[in-house]
């Protein structure tokens, strides 16, 4: 199961500054913000995760704060969030930027394949 976060975010845009209150996670190849308004409506945005950046955990006058971008908006989240928020900027990170693991640095691409077209065509039958 995947991590999510909830509380009050700070929503920075060119137009502007707005706090609001939703729960972030991750799902498939995308950043969900449900921004819940009251009377239980709720509004779903998506992020994709490959245009996420700045992705930060900031420890400040005793506090917590994660921010990330995608495009020209920018978030902030504080520790007052339901979840913990160097986890789920771990997960943000991992997500975006893939593990970098020992396991991983050691692997290697083949160079070219040693079949033409002709050979993957019989292989398909």
């Amino acid at each position: 199961m995947r991590m999510r976060v909830e509380g009050m975010c700070k929503v920075s845009m060119n137009v502007g500054m707005e706090f609001q209150y939703g729960e972030f996670y991750l799902e498939r190849d995308y950043l969900v913000f449900d921004r819940n308004y009251s009377l239980g409506m709720k509004k779903r945005q998506t992020f994709p995760i490959a245009k996420l950046k700045n992705i930060a955990v900031i420890p400040e006058n005793g506090r917590i704060y994660v921010t990330f971008a995608c495009g020209d908006t920018v978030f902030e989240l504080d520790e007052f969030a339901d979840g913990d928020l160097s986890v789920f900027a771990h997960e943000l990170r991992t997500a975006r930027y893939g593990a970098k693991s020992a396991d991983m640095m050691q692997f290697t691409f083949e160079k070219s394949r040693q079949y033409t077209t002709h050979h993957q065509h019989h292989f398909v039958e």
